[in-house]
């Protein structure tokens, strides 16, 4: 079992938001983790609805957990909210259920599994002696069936009843295995084995700022094969190298933790938090563009991801 834990500032008595969220669209923050055979959880967690310049204060800890698949039990991720001061806690459980060897699975919500004890110890304040004292507090209403990986799914956590705003989980679940070992046989390096590395990124068109989707907050990437999309705009795939049957052009670079390119007479900046690449130098960037998807009205920002393969991006395109 391991965590990502992230701490937030809102004040969570009674399920009461009260007055700091600077971040965009309401984001508050994200959290996130990896089981050991490359399945991924991220999560952002939104006030909805959000108003520019108001300010959310919120005290307490967000985390997400896993434990591994063994003995017929699948990967479960623990998603978890913790209130240090009310010694309460709440949260549910996502079961990963791969379909062969497809990178895709099915998942299904279910009632947050661990005990106060099996917590981590570092999530009680000095003046509380032992986690394991802990209270569960009823689960947040999570949807029946069964979902797709790659889906986005919003779940209400935290709602204030006297204004109807809402604190809401974006998660999503996706096969990254860069982390597996492979069973292939050895082979030469090659300019498509590099990661892409992206992280917190911003991205700018024409020199315009654009806002991050509501639903993407706090989500790190590393894959040889990246994608962005601008609604209303387009939408584009990656590599540092140009892919055989598909029309890439070689139209970007990529140079330490920026990545620019031009299509169809505008210019496009990628900023991350972090190197986009292992290696310093100027890197030749290769680009696939693609007709933008269906604009929500609700939410106009960017939103990025990885594939494994470019038939996986055209196949997200229909």
């Amino acid at each position: 079992m391991a965590n990502s834990k992230n701490t937030f500032s809102t004040l969570l008595v009674a399920s009461l938001l009260v007055g700091s969220a600077h971040a965009q669209h309401g984001i508050l923050g994200g959290a996130g983790t990896y089981c050991s055979d490359g399945w991924k959880f991220s999560a952002s967690y939104v006030l909805e609805p959000w108003s520019p310049g108001q300010h959310i204060s919120i005290e307490g800890v967000t985390d997400v957990m896993h434990t591994d698949a063994k003995d017929g039990r699948p990967d479960t991720f623990h998603r978890v909210f913790v209130d240090p001061a009310a010694q309460t806690y709440w949260g549910y459980d996502v079961e990963v259920e791969p379909v062969g060897e497809t990178g895709s699975a099915r998942l299904r919500f279910r009632p947050f599994s661990l005990r106060a004890d099996q917590l981590p110890k570092d999530y009680h304040p000095i003046q509380v002696p032992n986690v394991a004292n802990f209270r569960e507090l009823p689960p947040p209403q999570f949807p029946a069936g069964t979902f797709q990986s790659g889906q986005v799914i919003a779940i209400d956590v935290l709602k204030n009843a006297a204004t109807g705003q809402k604190v809401v989980d974006y998660i999503e679940v996706e096969f990254e295995p860069t982390s597996v070992p492979s069973k292939a046989e050895p082979r030469d390096f090659e300019a498509s084995d590099v990661l892409l590395h992206i992280f917190l990124p911003s991205v700018r068109v024409n020199g315009k700022d654009i806002l991050v989707s509501v639903r993407v907050a706090d989500r790190s990437l590393h894959s040889k094969l990246i994608w962005l999309s601008l609604p209303g705009r387009a939408r584009f795939l990656f590599s540092l190298s140009p892919r055989a049957g598909h029309p890439f052009q070689k139209t970007g670079t990529i140079s330490g933790s920026k990545l620019s390119f031009s299509s169809n007479g505008a210019r496009y900046e990628l900023s991350s938090s972090k190197q986009i690449t292992e290696s310093n130098g100027n890197w030749n960037l290769y680009v696939l563009a693609a007709p933008p998807g269906p604009v929500d009205p609700s939410d106009s920002g960017f939103s990025y991801g990885e594939v494994n393969t470019v038939e996986e991006f055209l196949s997200k395109l229909q």
